[in-house]
């Protein structure tokens, strides 16, 4: 009762207080439309208007932080260098360091492949006629895709951001890459020579989540953070329906 009776009182006295607590934000990503653009190291695309609008008129204030990798970003959190993570999906291994804030959005992953590429029905053709797939280090794709990646690993080509892997696919370096099917259709219209792979189902359907450090947001910050999401649910649908 008395955690409740605080996080009342902090969201109560967000227009009463200015910033109380700068809250790092972190991505890899400089082209992944049309979630995240950076141009001249500043940050602009729908998730960054998604983030921006949970916290607006809060006592958290944001520092967006561009870095090099996925991998460097969740070892930033890790270490409490930074606060926050967005478009996150749930992982055993994430959640011993970081807390998961309620779901905003859903994903929905598919298999992308460059025009002369062989049409695939499943994972296992990819192993069974020596092709390979691209993928973003650290991303998750689901429990079907980590058997095959555990198993085959020599057909899984990591990147570090999605632009690269489309640019990649484009000049047929790799045969398929896994994409959000919102993210991938911007690289579609960009690159005539890629297009989906309609006859397999989704690779993976999940929710998306604000990642945030254990080291440096206590549980009642996460209830605050969770509250905020609930009362701008209507703002954040309204950012995504013309994607």
């Amino acid at each position: 009762m008395l955690k409740i009776a605080f996080v009342v009182l902090l969201i109560c006295s967000w227009n009463v207080f200015a910033c109380t607590k700068t809250l790092i934000v972190g991505t890899n990503e400089r082209n992944w439309p049309p979630y995240v653009i950076a141009v001249n190291d500043k940050l602009t695309g729908v998730e960054i208007d998604v983030v921006n609008t949970i916290f607006s008129g809060s006592s958290f204030c944001l520092k967006f932080m561009l870095l090099p990798t996925s991998t460097r970003a969740f070892e930033e959190l890790k270490e409490g260098r930074l606060d926050v993570i967005f478009a996150a999906s749930i992982t055993p291994d994430r959640q011993s360091y970081a807390y998961f804030s309620d779901t905003y959005r859903d994903e929905i992953m598919r298999v992308y492949k460059y025009s002369n590429s062989p049409d695939i029905t499943n994972l296992n053709d990819i192993f069974y006629r020596d092709l390979t797939l691209a993928i973003g280090r650290g991303g998750y794709y689901g429990p079907a895709f980590a058997h095959f990646k555990q198993n085959h690993p020599a057909h899984v080509i990591m990147m570090p951001t999605a632009d690269k892997r489309f640019a990649m696919l484009n000049k047929n370096r790799v045969d398929y890459a896994i994409e959000d099917e919102v993210a991938a259709q911007y690289f579609i219209n960009q690159y005539p020579a890629i297009e989906a792979v309609t006859n397999m189902a989704a690779i993976n359907k999940s929710s998306i989540h604000l990642m945030l450090s254990k080291k440096t947001i206590s549980q009642i910050e996460l209830q605050a953070i969770n509250e905020l999401i609930k009362q701008n649910k209507s703002a954040i649908q309204a950012i995504y329906p013309h994607y």
